[in-house]
């Protein structure tokens, strides 16, 4: 490749602290701007993004507060939506209800999908902030700040935000590195095969963080966090039982002085059933000596292997096939 090919490359795939470099095996066909191109993020993606298309298109936010919600389907698929920057780029939307028909983001079947440097918000609760520490469900309702379901998912860098069930991560292959998530009761909840790397857990509440839904011993559903960070306000447990075998790990995570002593809660299952471990964490909050009973001890063993290794949520290698972010 020549020199000025190789210049041409960078300025048309280069933005901020990431690039599309050359070996990279996926390519992005088409860029789209906001508000450039189209002054909502939903009519961009209905009328500017090629359905059932197996090439990336690139839609580029500019910094700013959005109020809308954004549903992608299974008919738009490739579809990066990079911001600038999860403190300057805030999708927002304020919704609730046990029946979801409205979040900041709802992603129903939709794969390879791609976000980067955006916060998504719902604003529902945030005015009963102050009585949270008081109350064990603080008077929330369900306000969902992103629906994940689909295959080959990812998020970097981005910040999910809302006090009950912020992020609801349904169903599918999913990967969250470096994101901020903030909640108060089960904040992170589903049936996801996912794998949280590098996170930070804010609590802002007396609650749970996570409400794995795993339904059976054959599947093959869990939550993975490895080098997370929790802090915030306390008690909560680290999870409790969304289904019958439900599965978290914590793996290397940094806990604050606000996991309860027995970091975790049956809720009515059988806890022979569950799998919620915690391998080589530290800080106050990660002393398991008064821990429940059931906790798996997974430290040395296959299952610790595998929820750690490329096996457990990326065996078909999606994550390398997508665009890097370097």
């Amino acid at each position: 490749m020549s020199s000025i090919r190789i210049i041409l490359v960078f300025l048309l795939f280069s933005c901020g602290d990431w690039m599309l470099t050359e070996a990279d095996p996926a390519s992005i066909a088409k860029q789209i701007s906001i508000p450039g191109d189209y002054g909502k993020i939903q009519d961009a993606i209905d009328q500017g993004v090629p359905s059932f298309s197996n090439q990336w298109t690139l839609i580029k936010l500019a910094s700013g507060v959005y109020t809308e919600t954004i549903l992608i389907n299974g008919i738009k698929s490739n579809i990066i939506l990079e911001g600038g920057g999860k403190d300057n780029t805030i999708l927002t939307w304020k919704s609730s209800g046990l029946q979801l028909r409205e979040a900041p983001l709802m992603l129903k079947g939709a794969n390879n999908f791609i976000a980067k440097g955006i916060t998504f918000k719902n604003t529902l609760n945030h005015e009963e902030l102050a009585h949270l520490q008081d109350k064990d469900n603080g008077g929330a309702y369900r306000a969902v700040a992103a629906m994940v379901h689909g295959e080959h998912i990812s998020f970097y860098e981005c910040g999910f935000v809302s006090v009950q069930d912020t992020l609801w991560d349904k169903e599918g292959h999913h990967l969250f590195k470096s994101c901020y998530i903030e909640g108060h009761v089960d904040f992170i909840f589903g049936d996801g095969t996912s794998v949280y790397e590098d996170c930070k857990l804010n609590s802002i509440g007396s609650g749970y963080i996570t409400a794995q839904k795993r339904e059976s011993p054959q599947a093959e559903s869990g939550f993975v966090f490895k080098s997370a960070e929790l802090y915030g306000v306390g008690p909560t447990y680290l999870g409790r039982a969304y289904g019958p075998y439900s599965r978290v790990l914590f793996y290397q995570s940094k806990f604050a002085n606000i996991v309860r002593p027995e970091g975790w809660d049956s809720i009515g299952e059988d806890p022979n059933q569950l799998t919620y471990a915690e391998v080589e964490c530290t800080g106050e909050g990660a002393d398991t000596s008064n821990r429940v009973p059931w906790l798996k001890k997974l430290d040395g063993t296959q299952e610790l292997q595998y929820l750690l290794s490329p096996s457990f949520n990326d065996k078909d290698g999606w994550i390398e096939d997508q665009p890097k972010f370097y």
